[in-house]
């Protein structure tokens, strides 16, 4: 018999870089644990070679929300709507994007995460939804209200895994995919049409939602089942790659 291990899921978290601290929301922390992954954290920092080790150490990735990507690395000028941007943060993000992609390794990006991973396939934003949105994207309400709807394309992994047509979600955002880059297929869109997720046919789960549902997790089952998912996701990998037997 194999030798019988103790399986352990460790979900990679981007954290965001202010002035000289690094930090992440409790939300993301918590719903990640609620799962019973262990939640790694991944400072802004360091260079290629680190940041290769970094997604070697971990069995998923969640790269998470926060400021605006750089319009440069989707070939444009940043407008004046464009927010602060962090150069480091945004090389560190489409690298690991790009090597989740690449690899096989399940990822779930939120909100800029899921911007980020469209920006990795060669997808592109719009800079600001000012004069193009026709409801409320950045959200005049709590964190943990869903403020507008969502239609889910049926076949889809996000329709798998919430099982649902239709959610109601919460919005806090001023950029949005434009276009989904190569390989990638859109999963939701409002009812203005602003994509509002992403996901790659093929890869065993790359899923990107515009919204947060690390706030929404406690009250809405569709909002915990994407975490639940990724961690079953982040297991069957490990399990894949450790080449032998595990106890689960």
């Amino acid at each position: 018999m194999g030798e019988v291990v103790q399986l352990t899921v460790r979900v990679g978290i981007t954290c965001n870089r202010v002035g000289s601290e690094n930090r992440l929301s409790q939300a993301y922390v918590g719903a990640v644990a609620k799962t019973g992954a262990v939640p790694l954290l991944i400072p802004v920092c360091g260079t290629p070679r680190l940041w290769r080790k970094t997604a070697e150490a971990a069995d998923a990735l969640l790269l998470s929300g926060g400021g605006d990507p750089d319009a440069v690395h989707y070939g444009e000028e940043a407008m004046p709507a464009q927010g602060r941007v962090q150069p480091e943060r945004d090389g560190m993000e489409i690298y690991l994007a790009r090597y989740a992609l690449q690899t096989g390794m399940p990822v779930l990006g939120i909100c800029r995460g899921a911007q980020i991973m469209a920006i990795a396939a060669g997808g592109k934003l719009w800079q600001d939804l000012a004069g193009i949105e026709k409801i409320q994207h950045d959200q005049r309400a709590p964190r943990n209200y869903p403020i507008h709807r969502v239609t889910v394309r049926e076949g889809s992994l996000l329709f798998r895994i919430t099982g649902k047509k239709v959610l109601r979600v919460n919005s806090l955002h001023h950029q949005a995919i434009r276009f989904p880059g190569r390989g990638m297929s859109v999963s939701a869109a409002a009812a203005d049409g602003i994509i509002e997720a992403v996901e790659m046919p093929g890869h065993p789960f790359a899923l990107g939602v515009q919204w947060h549902p690390e706030w929404l997790c406690r009250k809405f089952s569709h909002a915990a089942a994407l975490f639940a998912a990724l961690y079953r996701a982040a297991k069957q990998r490990k399990k894949e790659n450790s080449g032998k037997k595990t106890l689960w």
